[in-house]
């Protein structure tokens, strides 16, 4: 009988220690890896979509919102806004409307009252034209008159909101944008004159467009106004909730770029005869326009017609 030899022994052993660690690798392997089964789903489900009886809230229906609205971050009027809105909807997530209002009240902010009140708020040549009187600083401060536009809506998300447990509302996101039409109202065109009548930052009286006698010590200037309508990008998003087939509650924030002089006053920066750019050129015009971010926040109740809601498969 032959004998192998050491070296064959050993050589031997090595092979069959490789082949059964990944005999042990191939195991673990399979036993650590998930295969797909196909599930055939029977009964009253097979072949259901995603979504059964789905409510379609705005598929080729007429929405009509009464609103009532206010500004909001103003710096010297907030304005309360009484309008409506009418909007169709193509489908259940797209639509178009217009929507319109009139500004029924105007409130002064913190900051019209203390330029009024502050004792500090007194007119001399240096602010005359910017500060003819305290007093009747909230007659020149700009405000708006009326609001409309045309958005067209988008309606990203949906589903339903449970208030207490208890009482369940369908509930949506609403996205818009369009352009809207403003009613602006601003102090109107002013030159300021020096004691001579000559036009100067320096100034005493002034002059009121379309008139050609001297505004005593400007304080005419402060309750003359001119009116513009502004044509303005609009955007903002809504909060909706339906409680009936026909009937909803909107939260609407929309917001409307522009520029105009909301504190009446010269804004315009030039230079003066040293080359240092100073505020004011004696003259309010186009020019003290400044760019204003105009915020609205609105309550609407929506009513829907049809009356009678339609719901998919």
């Amino acid at each position: 009988m032959m004998i192998p030899a050491p070296q064959t022994l050993l050589r031997i052993g090595f092979i069959v220690a490789l082949a059964l660690g990944l005999l042990m690798v191939e195991g673990l392997r399979a036993h650590n890896t998930a295969s797909a089964q196909d599930v055939q789903v029977s009964g009253p489900l097979a072949g259901a979509p995603a979504v059964m009886n789905q409510r379609l809230w705005r598929d080729k229906r007429l929405h009509v919102e009464p609103f009532f609205a206010f500004t909001i971050a103003d710096e010297y009027s907030r304005s309360l806004i009484v309008g409506g809105e009418v909007r169709f909807h193509f489908l259940d997530w797209l639509g178009i409307g217009g929507w319109g209002g009139y500004s029924v009240a105007t409130l002064d902010t913190n900051l019209t009252k203390e330029i009024r009140n502050g004792d500090e708020a007194r007119p001399t040549n240096a602010n005359r034209l910017d500060l003819p009187s305290a007093d009747g600083y909230p007659n020149q401060v700009g405000r708006i008159n009326w609001w409309s536009g045309v958005e067209l809506h988008f309606v990203p998300f949906r589903g339903k909101l449970a208030m207490f447990q208890k009482v369940f509302v369908d509930a949506d996101i609403d996205v818009f944008v369009g352009a809207a039409f403003v009613g602006v109202e601003e102090r109107t065109n002013v030159v300021g004159v020096d004691a001579e009548g000559n036009p100067s930052r320096n100034v005493s009286n002034c002059i009121i467009e379309g008139q050609t006698a001297i505004d005593e010590e400007c304080l005419g200037s402060q309750l003359a106004r001119s009116k513009r309508t502004v044509v303005a990008p609009s955007f903002g998003i809504a909060f909706n909730a339906f409680f009936k087939e026909f009937i909803g509650l909107s939260f609407r924030w929309r917001g409307i770029p522009f520029k105009y002089n909301t504190s009446g006053t010269d804004n315009n920066v030039v230079q003066n005869e040293f080359g240092q750019n100073v505020n004011g050129d004696g003259v309010i015009d186009s020019s003290d326009r400044i760019r204003q971010f105009n915020n609205m926040f609105s309550v609407g109740l929506i009513l829907t017609f049809p009356p009678k809601i339609k719901t998919t498969n």
